[in-house]
């Protein structure tokens, strides 16, 4: 009997620590998409899953393995009116993406346009320095795309001493482009 009790306790803290690990997965994100792209209406979500056709293809660009979480992405597109009176149309698409730099996680949140093309990223949750967090450095992924390096030195530079958060940044920020870029190509 107390095993069966100590087994269903640790079920419930394992059930708890995932839910924490992936929080930005399990609820609405309306604050955080604004703050990514501030002229939207309203956001609709696109919950896909990656298949392995898509899978190979990221995974052949980017030269690792996708992380699990990145398989089933919830995609939100950005909602927009040019004039009160016009249509609504889907501006960019938006992914958050988690990267691992030298503070350790880093939730970023990704924008790419209809061309494909990344719009800007942000950051939430980190503990990464100041200046790897500032538009300064944040404003060099303006209109990258997918076949870009994202490499720190070589298209990508990095706030002095920051190297190593920089490249994670960078990392996280093509997975994200690439994964939206695939989920939505045309057929």
């Amino acid at each position: 009997m107390k095993k069966i009790a100590l087994i269903n306790m640790l079920s419930i803290v394992l059930l708890c620590l995932v839910s924490v690990s992936f929080a930005h997965d399990l609820v609405w994100p309306g604050e955080k998409l604004k703050a990514m792209f501030p002229t939207a209406e309203s956001f609709e979500q696109k919950n896909l899953y990656v298949s392995d056709e898509q899978r190979a293809t990221v995974e052949k660009a980017l030269g690792y393995r996708l992380p699990e979480e990145d398989l089933k992405p919830s995609i939100y597109l950005a909602i927009v009116r040019n004039t009160p009176d016009s249509k609504p149309r889907k501006a960019a698409a938006i992914m958050f993406i988690d990267a691992h730099g030298e503070g350790g996680k880093i939730e970023m949140g990704v924008v790419v346009n209809g061309k494909g093309e990344l719009m800007r990223i942000h950051i939430f949750e980190n503990n990464e320095p100041e200046k790897v967090k500032q538009q300064p450095f944040l404003g060099q992924f303006e209109n990258k795309k997918g076949s870009s390096p994202f490499t720190v030195g070589k298209d990508i530079a990095a706030p002095k001493g920051n190297e190593k958060s920089a490249q994670a940044i960078a990392s996280g920020a093509r997975r994200g482009l690439l994964l939206i870029n695939e989920m939505f190509k045309k057929k």
